[in-house]
C-alpha cells in the first residue's frame, strides 16, 4: 500500500463527498487504491471526516474563534471547503460509522407492504438444496418478514430507468432549482444564448473555408456566458451529484463509472423507489412489481 498524495487525494475527497459518497464509501475506497493515511495506517470513518471539515486545505486558519488567510498553497476554494463542512454538519445526514452499504437501495427503497415510508434492508437466503455456502442477496422490510425480493433484476430495473432519463436530451433540466428567484427570465437568457451556439455551429459546419479556431474564439465568450447563467438555475444538491453525468458526452457511460454510493445518491436524488411483493414461486421477474415514481422536477 502507499500513503496519500496529499494534495490529490484531499480534493478528491471533498469531491466525492459532494457528489453523494459516504465517509465509510470513501475509506472503503481509499483502502481498495491502497492509499493509507499520513500515519501509514489505513483511513478509517472518523479519520476521514476530518479531511473535508480541516479549513487548513481552504487556505484558511483559525485564532481566536475566527478565520484568517493563511501562508500555505490552497487545495479546495473556500467556498468547497464551507459547502463541504454544510453537507457534514447536515443533521438529517446519516452518521453510521459502520461498514459502507453493499447493496444499490438498501435504505432507499420503500416496502410497498407497508406503504408507509418503511425502508428495506438487505440480507440473504440459502440457495438451492445441494449448494451449501451459497447464498442469495435480499431486499427486505425492516419491520417484519412480509417482503423478501432478490437485489440483482430490481438493482438493473432501477438502474436502468436513471441511465434512460440521465440520457435524454433534456437530462440538463434536471438541474434546474424551480424555485430560484427570477427563474424565467434566466432560462430565457439561456435559451437564447443556446441558440446562438447552434447558430454559429450551423454556420460553421455549412462553410468548408471556415477556420475551426475562430469558430471556438468565437463560442468560447458564449459558453463562458452560459455557464455562469446555467449556475444561477443550478439547484445546488442535484447539481453536485448529477452535473458530471448529465453533461458528459454519453451519459450511459458515466453511469457505469460511478462508484456504489455515487449511485445510490443519484437514485436518492432522482425517485421514490417503491418494492412490492414478487411473483409466487418461479414465476419470471415482472418489473411493474418496482413502483419508480420521479421526485419533484426530476420527470
Amino acid at each position: 500500500m502507499r500513503r496519500a498524495g496529499p494534495a490529490a487525494e484531499v480534493r478528491d475527497c471533498f469531491h466525492a463527498l459532494l457528489a453523494g459518497a459516504t465517509l465509510s464509501g470513501m475509506a472503503a475506497g481509499l483502502h481498495e487504491r491502497g492509499i493509507l493515511n499520513r500515519n501509514g495506517r489505513p483511513w478509517a470513518h472518523n479519520a476521514i471526516r476530518g479531511v473535508p471539515l480541516n479549513e487548513r486545505h481552504a487556505g484558511l486558519r483559525q485564532y481566536r474563534g475566527e478565520l484568517h488567510p493563511g501562508k500555505w498553497p490552497v487545495i479546495v476554494d473556500e467556498a468547497t471547503w464551507r459547502e463541504a463542512r454544510h453537507v457534514l454538519e447536515d443533521e438529517s445526514r446519516a452518521t453510521s460509522p459502520g461498514p459502507g452499504r453493499r447493496w444499490l437501495l438498501s435504505g432507499i427503497a420503500r416496502c410497498g407492504v407497508c406503504d408507509d415510508g418503511t425502508t428495506v434492508t438487505s440480507g440473504s437466503r440459502s440457495g438451492p438444496k445441494g449448494t451449501r455456502g451459497l447464498t442469495a442477496p435480499l431486499y427486505r422490510c425492516r419491520k417484519t418478514k412480509h417482503l423478501a425480493r432478490g437485489t440483482q433484476p430490481i438493482d438493473l430495473t432501477v438502474g436502468e430507468y436513471a441511465v434512460r432519463r440521465l440520457s435524454r436530451p433534456d437530462a440538463v433540466d434536471l438541474l434546474v432549482d424551480e424555485t430560484a428567484p427570477g427563474l424565467e427570465e434566466v432560462r430565457a437568457k439561456a435559451v437564447a444564448l443556446r441558440s446562438r451556439i447552434r447558430v454559429l455551429t450551423d454556420v460553421f459546419a455549412d462553410d468548408d473555408d471556415a477556420d475551426a479556431a475562430e469558430f471556438e474564439a468565437a463560442t468560447r465568450g458564449i459558453k463562458a456566458r452560459l455557464a455562469d447563467v446555467e449556475a444561477q438555475m443550478a439547484h445546488p444538491q442535484r447539481a453536485r451529484i448529477l452535473v458530471d453525468i448529465v453533461t458528459a458526452e454519453d451519459p450511459a457511460d458515466a453511469c457505469k463509472d460511478l462508484t456504489l454510493d455515487r449511485q445510490r445518491a443519484v437514485i436518492g436524488t432522482m425517485a421514490t423507489v417503491t418494492l412490492l411483493p414478487g411473483r409466487p414461486g418461479r414465476a419470471p421477474f415482472d418489473p411493474r412489481s418496482v413502483r419508480i415514481e420521479p421526485l419533484k422536477g426530476m420527470d
